[in-house]
C-alpha cells in the first residue's frame, strides 16, 4: 500500500515541481523581453534559469556581441526583477522551447 501512495506522491510533486519551473521560466522570458527590449527578445531565447544564474541563447554572432557589450546593464536588471545572479548569453538556437 504504501509504495503505490509513495508512487503517486512522487509523480504529484514532479508535476507540481515542473509547473513552477515552466512558470518562473514564462516570468523570466516576460521580464527578459521588458529588460533587452522586444527586438532583442525575438532574436534571443532564455534557455535555463535557477536563483544563481540565467542562460539566454542568442541567435547570431553581431546579436551576441552587441548583448555582451549591455551584459553588466542586462544582469543588473534581470537580479532586480528576478533575483537571479550570474548572465550566461551563448550563440544557440532560440525557437522552440
Amino acid at each position: 500500500m504504501v509504495d503505490p501512495l509513495r508512487s503517486i506522491l512522487k509523480d504529484v510533486l514532479g508535476d507540481l515541481e515542473k509547473k513552477q519551473k515552466n512558470s518562473d521560466l514564462e516570468k523570466a522570458r516576460e521580464v527578459w523581453e521588458r529588460v533587452a527590449g522586444a527586438d532583442a527578445a525575438r532574436h534571443t531565447r532564455i534557455i535555463h534559469l535557477t536563483k544563481e544564474k540565467i542562460h539566454v541563447n542568442v541567435d547570431s554572432s553581431a546579436r551576441l556581441y552587441a548583448l555582451n557589450l549591455q551584459k553588466e546593464e542586462l544582469r543588473a536588471a534581470l537580479k532586480k526583477a528576478l533575483g537571479t545572479g550570474e548572465m550566461r548569453l551563448s550563440l544557440g538556437r532560440v525557437t522552440g522551447s
